[in-house]
C-alpha cells in the first residue's frame, strides 16, 4: 500500500495534484502532522523544514470562545506571556464560522509572499456551520490561481457532498498496535504502562497523548469498575464519577469515547453467542450515541447523561 506521501508524489508526477484536498482519518493518527509536511513540501520542495512561520500558509480551527479571548487579552496587557499548555485545552466555539472562512479565502486572494503559492489549511472541517460550507464551497467552484485548499476530517459524513466531490481524498490509517506502541515509548517516555495505553487508543497516537495527559487512564479505570449487575451497582459512587466529569469537559468527552468503544466491544461479544443479548446492545449502543448527541446539540443534563448510560450497561450486564 502506498504511504500517503507515496500517493502525492505520484500525482505531481503524473500532473494530477488538485488544488482541493481532503485528509481523512480518526481523531490523533496524524492528520495535523501531514497536513504540515504536505504544506512544507508544496512551498519548498521539502518534506521536514519547518514552516510553522511560513507566510503563504494559513490554518483554519474553531476559534477561542469570547470569554477565553478576554482573559487572554487581559494576560497579555498584563504583560505576562500566555501559557500555550492552558492554550491547548481552552475551551473553543463548537463550529467553524462563515468569518473564519471568509478570512481564510481573503487570505488566498493575496498575492504570495515567498512562493509561487499560497495554502490554506481547514481543521476540522467537518465543524463547519452550513454557512460556512457553503462560502467554502464557492472557493472550491472556482479556485484561485495558485492556492490550495486542505480540508482536514473526521467524520465525512458531516461534509456537503458537494464539497466531498470536488477534493481529492487521502486517508491517514490508524497504527497498528506494535507501532503505537513503539511511538508511545518514543514520545511519552513517563508512560508507565505503553501497552495499555495503545490497547484503549484505537491506533490514534494523538488520542494516547490526551489520554496520558488528561489522566484518562483513570477514567477508564472507573468506568471498568461499573461494569457489573445492576444490583452491585454503587449509584452514589456513579453520581460522584458523574460529579467529577461534568467539571472536567475533556474527561467527559473522554468518556463517552470510552464508553461506546466498551459497549461496542459488548455488542461485537454478544453478537457471537446470543441474539437477544446482541439486539440489546446495538440497541444500546446507538441510543447512547443519540443521547450523547442531545446533549450537546439540545444542551441536556451531562450528569445525569452519565448516570443514565452507566445504569443501562449495567442492566445489560445483569442478564
Amino acid at each position: 500500500m502506498l504511504t500517503p506521501e507515496s500517493q502525492i508524489d505520484a500525482l505531481l508526477k503524473k500532473g494530477q495534484f488538485n488544488g482541493s484536498w481532503l485528509i481523512i482519518g480518526p481523531f490523533g493518527v496524524g492528520k495535523r502532522d501531514f497536513a504540515r509536511r504536505l504544506s512544507s513540501f508544496l512551498l519548498t520542495g521539502d518534506w521536514n523544514k519547518d514552516i510553522s512561520m511560513h507566510p503563504d500558509i494559513k490554518w483554519i480551527e474553531r476559534s477561542f470562545t469570547e470569554e477565553v479571548k478576554k482573559d487572554i487579552q487581559k494576560t497579555i496587557l498584563a504583560g505576562k506571556s500566555v501559557d500555550q499548555t492552558e492554550l491547548k485545552t481552552a475551551a473553543r466555539k463548537s463550529e467553524i464560522t462563515v468569518d473564519d472562512i471568509r478570512a481564510g479565502l481573503k487570505f488566498l486572494s493575496l498575492k504570495s509572499m515567498g512562493s509561487s503559492k499560497r495554502i490554506l489549511v481547514i481543521e476540522l472541517a467537518d465543524d463547519m456551520n452550513p454557512n460556512a460550507a457553503n462560502a467554502l464551497l464557492k472557493a472550491l467552484e472556482e479556485p484561485a490561481e495558485n492556492t490550495i485548499i486542505l480540508l482536514l476530517c473526521e467524520n465525512l459524513g458531516k461534509l456537503l457532498p458537494t464539497i466531498r466531490s470536488r477534493c481529492r481524498k487521502i486517508t491517514i490509517r490508524p497504527f497498528s498496535t506494535p507501532e503505537l506502541i513503539q511511538k508511545i515509548k518514543a514520545t511519552i517516555p513517563d508512560c508507565s504502562d505503553p501497552e495499555f495505553l495503545a490497547e484503549i487508543s484505537d491506533g490514534s497516537l494523538g488520542m494516547a497523548r490526551l489520554i496520558d495527559r488528561e489522566n484518562g487512564i483513570l477514567v477508564y479505570q472507573k468506568i471498568q469498575s461499573f461494569q457489573k449487575p445492576f444490583s452491585e451497582l454503587d449509584i452514589e459512587k456513579v453520581n460522584q464519577f458523574a460529579d467529577s466529569l461534568v467539571k472536567n469537559e475533556v474527561q467527559y468527552n473522554l468518556f463517552k469515547y470510552f464508553l461506546l468503544n466498551m459497549i461496542s466491544d459488548s455488542l461485537r461479544d454478544k453478537a457471537l453467542k446470543h441474539k437477544a443479548s446482541y439486539e440489546f446492545w446495538d440497541s444500546l449502543y446507538q441510543e447512547t450515541k443519540a443521547l450523547f448527541n442531545d446533549v450537546e446539540n439540545l444542551y441536556l443534563d451531562k450528569k445525569q447523561a452519565i448516570v443514565n448510560t452507566l445504569i443501562q450497561m449495567a442492566k445489560g450486564l445483569t442478564n
